[in-house]
């Protein structure tokens, strides 16, 4: 596929597998999911690939963060309150009008049913919590789906940890994700929750976007930007090879063009 051939259709460094001489059942049913979810995923968006996106973000403050020629406009569910004074679904209208095209969060079902009528898309924040238990885990992909078996046509899931995510828990749940509610069509990776090394691992077990800011150029992570979440469209390229996927630049909701080694 050619640079301009578009089409339209979709840190495990704090925990590694466990330190033993051979696979364990475990380990072993863990990349038998992964798999099946990358398998999953190839199917629905008809290719080995994963994306990335432009987009800018309308603060609480009515002020702009990311470029101007952005593909697409956000606003976070938490900060309609503040553009609406207090009103979220006030917030949303004006969010709106100023050119927001995608809702993030997943607080309340009936603004993303505001945001939906009026032609904008959902991202859901999946919040969970690493090591919780089996019963709790299964809770929140049922709230999930009781949220879609309502009426809501999600453009797709943004897990997001509630305090710090571990690896081998965060890949598992993409990995179920993908495979348990088929009807969500994508899979985001919150890389300023996650870190790239683990958004990179999730790659492999369902997941099909990296959610980060794409900037033009980007300081060295050190200091104070040691944790700066913010890639160059480079980087998010060299990520997603590095997890033996192709890279494509997302241009639409569901448009992307496929971007080319340098």
């Amino acid at each position: 596929m050619s640079a301009t051939q578009s089409f339209s259709t979709g840190d495990l460094s704090r925990a590694a597998a466990p330190a033993v001489s051979g696979p364990t059942g475990a380990t072993i049913d863990l990349f038998d999911l992964g798999r099946r979810a990358s398998a999953a995923r190839d199917q629905r968006w008809g290719g080995h690939r994963a994306t990335f996106v432009r987009s800018r973000q309308l603060l609480g403050t009515g002020a702009w963060r990311g470029p101007r020629d952005a593909t697409e406009s956000y606003v976070e569910e938490a900060d309609l309150a503040a553009l609406g004074g207090s009103d979220p679904l006030a917030g949303w209208q004006a969010a709106r009008q100023a050119g927001v095209d995608l809702l993030v969060g997943g607080g309340n079902p009936e603004l993303h049913r505001a945001a939906q009528s009026s032609g904008a898309r959902s991202l859901w924040r999946l919040a969970f919590r690493s090591g919780e238990p089996a019963a709790s885990r299964r809770q929140r992909l049922d709230d999930l789906r009781a949220v879609m078996r309502g009426g809501l046509n999600l453009w797709g899931a943004l897990p997001t940890p509630e305090g710090e995510a571990e690896g081998i828990d965060t890949l598992h749940l993409f990995a179920t994700l993908r495979l348990e509610v088929p009807e969500l069509p994508h899979l985001a990776l919150d890389v300023a929750a996650l870190g790239p090394r683990l958004a990179q691992m999730a790659l492999g077990f369902g997941a099909d976007e990296l959610w980060a800011p794409i900037v033009s150029e980007r300081a060295l992570r050190l200091g104070g930007n040691a944790n700066n979440p913010s890639m160059t469209r480079k980087e998010a390229c060299v990520l997603i090879r590095g997890a033996a996927l192709v890279p494509f630049e997302r241009t639409g909701p569901d448009e992307f063009r496929e971007e080319q080694p340098l």
